[in-house]
C-alpha cells in the first residue's frame, strides 16, 4: 500500500485546530485539496487469478448511514484505515481527481468524512467540497 504524507492535514484535523479551520475554512481546503488520501473501493468481478499487469474494475465505496446520509469515507494514512473494525480495500486518490470521479456517480452524497474511526474525524459537506474544487 502506498505511503502518504498528510502530516499538515492531520495537524489541522486535531481537535485543538478546529476553531481555527471553522473560522477560516480556506485554511483547511487549501491543504485538503492538494492532498492524496485513501478512498475505499469495491472490486467488481474480482478474479482470484490476476497476474501482474492485469487490470481490475474498481468502484468507489460509499457508506449509507442509519440516519439516511450517504457518505464518502477518506483516510489520511494506513494507521487511520486500521482503526476500522473490518478490512477496507482502498486506493490513493488526489482530492481534485476525486471530485471528477464522484461527479460520474448517479448518486447524491451528503458528506465526506475524513478518518471516520478517529477521535479527530472531520466531516465536510459534499456540495461544499465540489464548490471549493471548482473555484
Amino acid at each position: 500500500m502506498a505511503v502518504l504524507d498528510n502530516k499538515k492535514l492531520k495537524k489541522l484535523l486535531k481537535s485543538k485546530s478546529r476553531v481555527k479551520i471553522e473560522n477560516n475554512p480556506d485554511i483547511f481546503y487549501k491543504e485538503f485539496l492538494k492532498s492524496t488520501l485513501f478512498v475505499p473501493v469495491i472490486a467488481i468481478n474480482e478474479d482470484d487469478d490476476l497476474s501482474d499487469g492485469d487490470t481490475l474494475d474498481l468502484q468507489i465505496g460509499f457508506f449509507d448511514e442509519d440516519n439516511g446520509d450517504r457518505n464518502i469515507y477518506l483516510f489520511t494514512d494506513t494507521n487511520e484505515i486500521e482503526r476500522a473494525a473490518y478490512q477496507i480495500k482502498s486506493i490513493a486518490v488526489e482530492m481534485k481527481e476525486l471530485s471528477i470521479i464522484l461527479s460520474q456517480f448517479d448518486v447524491e452524497f451528503n458528506y465526506i468524512i475524513i478518518n471516520p474511526y478517529s477521535v479527530d474525524s472531520y466531516k465536510i459537506d459534499f456540495n461544499e467540497f465540489i464548490q471549493k474544487v471548482n473555484q
